[in-house]
């Protein structure tokens, strides 16, 4: 890889649109981000200082946000997403990764977690490194625009500090898609099935059987790929659920009422009341229900 970088400096997050867009249309990269969501919380605030985009043939492009800066992620489920930045003016070539540099010290709450009990500090624990590396697949073109999503899984990230109950680790477990290629899946819960405060739907790649997150586990280990929560639509009377930004493929979907007792590094039993299973064709919508 080339060790020239394009370094870009962006005065903060909230600025990257008006910043990156200026007059007229300005083609290039746009990224935003959405998150698979975590029980409980009512707000998830992660801090950002650096983007880079790099690949094997191109100058790697970095942009420094200035102040560090943050995105309530806990607001971004349900196939919803935040532009980051769009037209970033990378140079033409074929790209392999995205980079995010997420801001967590254990002493200061530059990210944090809001649960009913109050806010805790989120932390990079020592080990952990604050660069995300995203693994993309994608080939910009002069001329061309490239849409990404980097989805923030958070029920993989976040996992109670050992030591300390007003602190929770951030061991950051993010992917990235080509919103092109990819779409969702949507679909509603019978209220029979809901006796709990926190229902989820668990998405997993393939044909599986539906286990718990565990991070700690071995690799080969069946994981959930993505989850949704679940959540009651006054309207129809029902309970509905929205899993967006899915690589097209097909899927099983597990419905739970113990994600709440899921623990990341942890093994935990789950009981998953009922699977069904799903096709993502890009830019669809996939419709399924348990009932």
């Amino acid at each position: 890889m080339l060790n020239r970088m394009l370094k870009i400096a962006i005065p903060a997050l909230a600025a990257f649109l008006l910043a990156s867009c200026g007059g007229g249309d300005i083609h290039g990269i746009n990224l935003a981000m959405t998150d698979a969501p975590i029980d409980l919380a009512s707000s998830v605030n992660i801090t950002f200082s650096q983007i880079e985009l790099s690949g094997p043939n191109v100058t790697s492009t970095v942009i420094d946000i200035r102040p560090a800066s943050s995105i309530d992620l806990f607001g971004l489920q349900g196939g919803l997403a935040q532009t980051v930045v769009t037209g970033i003016q990378a140079q033409p070539g074929h790209y392999t990764s995205l980079i995010l540099t997420v801001v967590g010290d254990p002493d200061f709450a530059q990210s944090n977690i809001v649960l009913p009990d109050g806010i805790h500090t989120l932390y990079v624990p020592p080990g952990v490194s604050s660069r995300v590396v995203i693994p993309v697949d994608f080939t910009l073109v002069s001329g061309g625009d490239i849409n990404l999503t980097a989805d923030f899984n958070l029920r993989k990230s976040i996992i109670p500090d050992p030591n300390d109950p007003t602190k929770y680790q951030l061991i950051p477990s993010i992917r990235a898609v080509i919103n092109e290629e990819s779409g969702a899946i949507t679909g509603e819960v019978g209220t029979s099935l809901i006796t709990c405060l926190a229902p989820s739907v668990y998405v997993y790649k393939g044909d599986v059987t539906p286990t718990d997150v565990d991070i700690t586990a071995p690799a080969n280990r069946v994981q959930p790929f993505s989850s949704a929560l679940v959540g009651f639509n006054a309207t129809t009377s029902r309970y509905n659920f929205t899993v967006g930004f899915l690589p097209a493929g097909s899927y099983t979907l597990a419905f739970t009422c113990d994600a709440a007792l899921d623990v990341a590094n942890q093994t935990n039993t789950l009981r998953f009341l009922q699977t069904t299973h799903a096709t993502v064709t890009p830019l669809g919508t996939t419709f399924v229900n348990f009932e």
